[in-house]
């Protein structure tokens, strides 16, 4: 379904603000470019990975690369046969998004940004995107609330819904329970699971918490300063490791690299 192949990234600044000052770059004031390096895994449909990673280790600049939003520097991103970066409006017809960077019109009601956005997709299915809403909490009345109005639970929970209403292939989860207080997170992620259970997606959820992932990801790929660290099924890192927090796990895997 999705395979990354050596994948290559660095943000480029337009401007130099020490080009050719010696003494900045003798005095270390330049900073270093971010960047994405040698990034390699496959994931097959139906099957969840977790892209496990604390803030700033790249989670979403790859999740921007695997949508198309960014163009790799080297290597490849190929979904269901086809090169991302080659045809951006075709992938995203088989991708749904879930992120702060939403595309929705927060001074719209719910119904006019599924309307709006939905003519965009394909496969969009306004009929599938009222059950999936009433599966997710919302009542019939809910549709005409304002965006802006939403709690961030809710949001999640109305961008799922557009996000399966589309009939995607692959689902991108970018820190989806971030700003949810702990009974909220799980209610969410149980929702989540019922519902792309029964879909057979391909899911990749970005989070920095290892818990998310307990009983949930088939996968588990682990990012740190965008480099790669590690890319193990779910069972083998329980077998490893126990159940463990990020910070001991990237530890333990230093102590390993370390140790040859």
């Amino acid at each position: 379904m999705l395979e990354v192949k050596n994948l290559e990234f660095a943000y480029k600044e337009k401007k130099k603000r020490f080009a050719g000052n010696k003494r900045a770059e003798r005095d270390g004031d330049i900073k270093k470019e971010f960047g994405l390096h040698n990034i390699n895994f496959v994931l097959e449909k139906g099957y969840m990975m977790g892209l496990l990673g604390f803030n700033g280790s790249g989670k979403s600049t790859l999740m921007n690369l695997l949508c198309g939003i960014c163009i790799p520097d080297g290597g490849s991103v190929v979904l269901d046969g086809m090169e991302v970066s080659a045809d951006k409006n075709a992938v995203m017809q088989k991708i749904g998004v879930i992120s702060d960077d939403n595309e929705f019109l927060l001074y719209r009601t719910l119904r006019e940004n599924a309307d709006l956005f939905g003519i965009l997709y394909d496969h969009y299915n306004q009929k599938l995107w009222e059950q999936y809403m009433m599966q997710l909490g919302f009542q019939e009345k809910d549709f005409f609330l304002c965006y802006d109005d939403l709690s961030t639970g809710e949001k999640r929970r109305f961008q799922l819904a557009f996000a399966l209403a589309r009939k995607p292939e692959l689902l991108l989860l970018d820190e989806p329970t971030a700003s949810l207080d702990p009974h909220a997170r799980v209610e969410w992620m149980e929702l989540l699971l019922a519902l792309v259970s029964k879909e057979e997606l391909s899911v990749i959820l970005a989070t920095h918490l290892t818990s998310e992932l307990d009983e949930t990801a088939d996968y588990i790929l682990v990012l740190r300063d965008g480099e790669q660290l590690a890319f193990f099924d779910r069972e083998e890192m329980v077998d490893r490791y126990g159940e463990i927090e990020l910070a001991d796990l990237l530890m333990r895997l230093d102590e390993e690299r370390s140790r040859g």
